[in-house]
């Protein structure tokens, strides 16, 4: 049975310095998102699965953006169906210096997860606080965090790098396995889509690695999704394992920054 949905990917999260995992570069579009994710196709235990993700960015005050991110999936299997509900607010520093964030995970309506904790970065080290769901603090490399992972993979793609290698917290509980991403950028130009007209994109294929990863290198975790210069994204596929999602953007509205805030 599906028991879990990790997040993953808010490229918009989905999902972010000139020389450090320190400062946004790019700034990232204030922005509401929906989402509509159906199953790749069947597996052995899956014969259906209808989502959608529904997420929320804004900065209400110059400096630090706030994330509000739900994503809802209803899972069919032969006689049974199973509903999932992950919902994630998140508030990250613009400088890359600070992260808090919060995490639910409901199963048929029953929590079955909460995740709690703030993350800042300094002294070229990463430090982790929990609250949920133990209670302990842990230390990694210096990593980016979901908005600033995003903001850097604009940049060095702005840059003309190709292949980009990063280190990530993303809130997980087992952050303390250390996860890694690989992501290929390979540009499309100035959009002709609607909403996007006139600006870059990039395709991105990206693996995440942890501690967990197997030994002939398969990722924990596989995407690929259409990266514009302003922080949306589009065109998302993720692979899960067990399981792929594919899905598209459905709805958009455009935000704006605080005035005097860039």
């Amino acid at each position: 049975m599906i028991t879990r949905l990790q997040w993953r990917h808010v490229g918009f999260v989905p999902l972010l310095l000139a020389g450090s995992a320190t400062a946004f570069a790019v700034p990232l579009a204030p922005h509401k998102a929906i989402y509509d994710l159906s199953l790749s196709s069947q597996t052995e235990d899956l014969v259906s699965v209808e989502g959608r993700i529904a997420m929320d960015l804004t900065m209400e005050t110059c400096g630090r953006y706030d994330l509000d991110y739900r994503f809802v999936a209803r899972f069919g299997q032969e006689g049974e169906q199973t509903l999932t509900d992950q919902r994630t607010r998140a508030s990250e520093a613009a400088d890359g210096a600070s992260f808090e964030f919060e995490t639910y995970t409901y199963v048929d309506g029953a929590e079955q997860n909460r995740i709690q904790g703030t993350a800042q970065t300094r002294d070229e080290r990463t430090q982790v606080q929990m609250a949920l769901p133990v209670e302990r603090g842990f230390e990694l490399p210096p990593a980016y965090f979901p908005l600033g992972h995003t903001a850097a993979l604009i940049r060095k793609a702005m840059q003309g790098e190709r292949i980009v290698q990063m280190n990530l917290f993303d809130g997980d509980d087992q952050g303390d396995k250390e996860l890694t991403t690989t992501a290929i950028l390979s540009p499309l130009g100035a959009s002709q889509a609607a909403g996007f007209e006139g600006l870059r994109g990039w395709r991105v294929d990206e693996s995440y690695f942890n501690a967990d990863s197997d030994a002939d290198g398969l990722p924990i975790f596989h995407t690929r999704y259409t990266l514009y210069e302003n922080g949306v994204t589009d065109e998302i596929y993720m692979d899960f394992g067990e399981y792929a999602l594919e899905g598209s953007l459905s709805e958009l509205t455009l935000g704006a920054m605080p005035a005097g805030c860039r």
